[in-house]
């Protein structure tokens, strides 16, 4: 066996005491061994960092290095790579690559890993039959959904305690954590069903990631239900983790009524009854219900329902907080025109209390 095309005598005797000992237990169909002494294999990031694990995104490339001595013989000089699954940028398929090594005895190849989670085999080998020699590594790819973690937290970066409601103003903070390749995934995308994200200077709302950490804060919308987040590699659509959180409504502290006129005295008059909902602090819901009820009083003071209502089926609040839907109808038969007619609007306040707001038509 003649692996180096010059060396010493006494060198060859110990390479040759080597290789013997490594193929004691070799079969008839001669048994690959490993020794790095001979051939030696790396795994690199898109870094030139070693690894031992990292997302399997099915996007991320790994470069295999290997080296031998640079004045190996021309039958050692090829080296098979081999993957247990992946694939090799250099050719369109297959889980095997040869590559030339160079005159310092390295040959290096690209692979990109697949989209997968578990161990991933690799090796590189030299020689054939007898004189095979190869070195081996497992990488262990990590599920892309376990690599970014997303935390809702509020204002101060705080852990949120009570619902939060939709009432386009409370602010939260959205905190991703990458704990594996947060160098090679680099910034991270953020986005939501709904509401406005702050502080970034781009439309894509992507943050660089820094110390494995990116931080963005959200102000929520008007709208009830669920609110689904997503936080994502900006470069790596395979990496992402999604959560949801529900937005409560936001009802209203206050109502103003506006009508269109205060007087009516036929059964022909429509009174056009603008509603408006507002709040202390932040907006009404979008869709938060407002009641309407028309009423006399008898001699004794005993309120009845006249007239109705038109435009009672869209009676919810619009992106403003207004209601302009409804009239009120005197065609009934049943309004007294020589009485006062008092409509009264009402609606619920975070309290689960009613509030109301009435006004007073009278004759012309």
């Amino acid at each position: 066996m003649n692996i180096y095309k010059q060396f010493s005598t006494g060198y060859f005797v110990v390479i040759l005491f080597l290789a013997s000992m490594f193929c004691i237990s070799c079969d008839e169909e001669h048994t690959k061994i490993s020794n790095d002494s001979i051939i030696v294999l790396d795994v690199f990031d898109q870094n030139n960092k070693q690894i031992s694990e990292l997302a399997g995104d099915g996007e991320t490339l790994l470069k295999l290095q290997a080296r031998i001595a640079p004045e190996a013989d021309d039958k050692y000089r090829k080296v098979i790579f081999k993957i247990s699954k992946g694939q090799f940028m250099s050719t369109a398929s297959g889980t095997q690559f040869e590559k030339i090594v160079d005159n310092n005895g390295i040959a290096e190849v690209y692979v990109k890993v697949p989209l997968d989670s578990g161990p991933l085999y690799l090796s590189a080998e030299i020689g054939s039959d007898s004189d095979k020699y190869i070195s081996e590594k497992q990488i262990k790819l990590i599920d892309p959904g376990q690599i970014i973690k997303l935390e809702i937290l509020d204002q101060n970066s705080t852990p949120i305690s009570g619902e939060i409601k939709a009432d386009a103003t409370t602010i939260l903070t959205l905190k991703a954590t990458v704990d594996l390749n947060a160098d090679a995934i680099g910034s991270i995308k953020f986005s939501a069903s709904g509401g406005t994200f702050l502080g970034v200077n781009n439309e894509s709302n992507t943050v660089v990631i820094k110390n494995k950490v990116a931080i963005i804060q959200y102000k929520v919308s008007k709208s009830v239900g669920e609110l689904y987040l997503q936080a994502s590699a900006s470069t790596k659509s395979n990496i992402f983790l999604n959560k949801t959180m529900l937005l409560s409504r936001a009802f209203a502290d206050h109502l103003i009524l506006e009508p269109n006129t205060l007087s009516i005295d036929s059964a022909d008059d429509q009174v056009q009854v603008k509603t408006y909902l507002t709040r202390d602090i932040g907006k009404v819901s979008t869709g938060t219900a407002v009641y309407y009820k028309a009423f006399q009083a008898d001699a004794n003071g005993i309120e009845f329902e006249v007239g109705r209502f038109t435009g009672l089926a869209e009676a919810t609040t619009n992106d403003n907080g207004q209601i302009t839907s409804v009239s009120f109808v005197s065609d009934t038969g049943d309004v007294d025109f020589n009485k006062s007619i008092i409509i009264r609007v009402s609606t619920k306040n975070d309290k689960n209390e009613m509030i109301s707001q009435s006004v007073t038509l009278n004759k012309k």
